[in-house]
């Protein structure tokens, strides 16, 4: 099953690996092309059902390959089974629910990601980085350490386009048909065969693709970083929602006397400065809806510098004005 496994004797009348292969496993360059799939991603968490992977020399000859099913221990969302939306599993619910959990590969997982020396890659990488966190996160494992190369800006560096990984295995010439979509080591092995293809095409070996593109790594602990930014801001974000509609009983101040406002899309994006605000108009007597229905005012980050845009607004009931102009009417 793994590379391990490999390694020992395989059995009686079977010969252990050649001193090459072994050789080729422990001391040349090693790529892993890795490749998940979640039961669900609720509250921004993917529960990792499957974790296919691609284990190749230097050359990218195939040295093992196994797709590894897991049960999540969750709901399935609805859609991964409904044939629609182009997202379809490739076992059914009752085969994950017989596999053992993440917990039970976890050692296996992180021999495959951290042994050797070894160079990772998938396709929207990034994704499969954060669920691997996520996983050790809910089994109260210790975080995997490593990096991993994106293939997708890679791709759309080179040619100018972006595609869906078969979309990009078909351009590129591979042979799809044996290959199933969200069947995670298939989705590895197309990830491998694409990069294959683009190595022949530049006549460049695979480490030296990766260090042209040393930007394209994505590393676990910047996924942490990232998860713990989005954490903080689903949080305010929240806060923000539950001020929606509602106007104070005790106004501090009666500055704005029950005017209405709505945010801008740019400004709920700057989540600490819309969460202070939120709480002044509050203060001031305002009320803060999420979408205007009749008149108010539109509060952008930045004053819009176009009279027609303005005009268009007006037109519309709406006032328009910035932070900074609104800060002026605010105690």
């Amino acid at each position: 099953m793994w590379v391990k496994a490999m390694l020992e004797p395989q059995g009686e009348g079977i010969p252990p690996p050649s001193k090459n292969l072994y050789n080729k496993i422990m001391n040349h360059k090693n790529f892993v092309f890795f490749d998940c799939e979640c039961a669900n991603t609720f509250e921004g968490v993917g529960k990792i059902c499957s974790l296919g992977y691609v284990l190749c020399d230097d050359e990218l000859n195939v040295i093992e390959s196994e797709d590894v099913v897991m049960n999540p221990e969750c709901e399935f969302d609805w859609y991964l089974f409904s044939g629609k939306g182009g997202c379809q599993l490739a076992y059914s619910k009752d085969y994950f629910r017989i596999k053992p959990n993440f917990a039970a590969y976890y050692k296996d997982i992180k021999k495959l990601f951290t042994t050797g020396n070894r160079f990772i890659a998938g396709f929207a990488v990034s994704n499969d980085v954060g669920f691997v966190n996520s996983a050790c996160e809910r089994y109260n494992q210790n975080y995997i350490n490593f990096r991993a190369f994106d293939i997708e800006p890679l791709l759309h560096q080179i040619y100018g386009e972006k595609k869906k990984l078969k979309e990009w295995a078909e351009f590129l010439g591979v042979n799809v048909e044996k290959y199933m979509s969200h069947k995670s080591v298939d989705d590895a092995m197309m990830t491998m065969l694409c990069l294959k293809r683009v190595c022949q095409e530049q006549g460049k070996s695979v480490e030296e693709l990766m260090k042209e593109h040393k930007g394209l790594f994505v590393s676990s602990e910047q996924m942490l970083i990232q998860q713990e930014e989005r954490a903080y801001r689903r949080e305010v974000q929240e806060k923000i929602k539950r001020l929606y509609g509602k106007r104070s009983p005790k106004p501090r101040y009666k500055t704005l006397n029950g005017a209405q406002f709505e945010f801008n899309p740019k400004l709920l994006r700057e989540v600490d400065v819309a969460f202070d605000l939120i709480k002044r108009i509050y203060e001031n007597d305002g009320v803060v809806v999420e979408s205007l229905k009749g008149k108010g005012t539109v509060i952008f980050l930045e004053k819009p510098d176009s009279p027609e845009f303005i005009e268009k607004m007006n037109k519309r009931g709406f006032d328009v004005t910035s932070v900074d102009e609104l800060e002026e009417k605010l105690r």
